[in-house]
C-alpha cells in the first residue's frame, strides 16, 4: 500500500484531470423533514481546499432546505470520470443566505450564468406548477435575490476510491477531534 495520501490534495489533483463543467455535478443525500432519505444532484461552484469546504448553491424556498435546518449532516458522493476516482465526503451542511452578509455568495452569484440567475425569480421549487406556467422569465434579476444561498459542506469523514489502480485503492480519512488544540484528521486504507 503507498504511503499514507492527504484528502483535499487527492481531491484538487482529481479536478485537474477533470476540468469539464460535468465534473463539477456531485449528488447530495440527505434527510427531509420528515426523517426520510433524499438525494439530489447538485453543481459544485467551489472546492476551498484550505479548509475541505465544498460550496454549492441552493433556493431557501426548496423542500431540501427545511430537511437541512432539521438534519444538518448530509453526504455528497462525487464521482470524477478522468481517473475513475470516487469521493464519498461527509459532514455538516451550512446555508449562508442574505441575512449573513457573504461576499463569497455574491462572488458565486456574479459568476452564475443568466440562465442559472433566472431559476431563482420564479415559483419556489417543489410547489405546484402553476396554470400556464412555462418557466422562468428570460431576464436575470438586477438585484441579488433573498432566496439565493449558499450550501456548504465541511467534510469529517471522507471515503476515497480510486478504480484506476491495480489493484484498486480505498482510503477512509476520518476527522478527529481531541482537545480544541489537537484536531486532526487520520486515514486508514481499506479493501476497495
Amino acid at each position: 500500500m503507498p504511503s499514507t495520501p492527504d484528502w483535499p490534495a487527492l481531491l484538487s489533483d482529481a479536478l485537474a484531470h477533470n476540468p469539464h463543467h460535468s465534473a463539477r455535478y456531485i449528488q447530495l443525500a440527505t434527510l427531509s423533514d420528515s426523517g426520510d432519505v433524499t438525494c439530489r444532484t447538485l453543481v459544485c461552484r467551489r472546492w476551498l481546499p484550505d479548509t475541505g469546504t465544498l460550496v454549492a448553491t441552493t433556493d431557501l424556498r426548496s423542500h431540501k432546505v427545511r430537511g437541512l435546518r432539521r438534519h444538518e449532516q448530509a453526504e455528497a458522493c462525487w464521482y470524477l470520470p478522468a481517473r475513475s476516482e470516487q469521493f464519498r465526503l461527509r459532514g455538516t451542511v451550512t446555508l449562508t443566505g442574505a441575512e449573513q452578509g457573504s461576499s463569497l455568495r455574491e462572488e458565486i452569484w456574479e459568476a452564475l450564468p443568466d440562465t442559472g440567475k433566472v431559476l431563482f425569480t420564479g415559483p419556489a421549487p417543489g410547489t405546484p406548477l402553476p396554470p400556464g406556467y412555462h418557466g422562468p422569465d428570460s431576464t436575470p434579476p438586477a438585484h441579488l435575490p433573498d432566496c439565493f444561498a449558499l450550501l456548504t459542506l465541511q467534510p469529517v469523514r471522507v471515503d476515497y476510491l480510486n478504480l484506476s489502480t491495480s489493484p484498486h485503492q480505498r482510503w477512509l480519512f476520518e476527522y478527529h477531534r481531541g482537545d480544541a488544540m489537537r484536531r486532526q484528521w487520520h486515514a486508514r486504507g481499506l479493501v476497495p
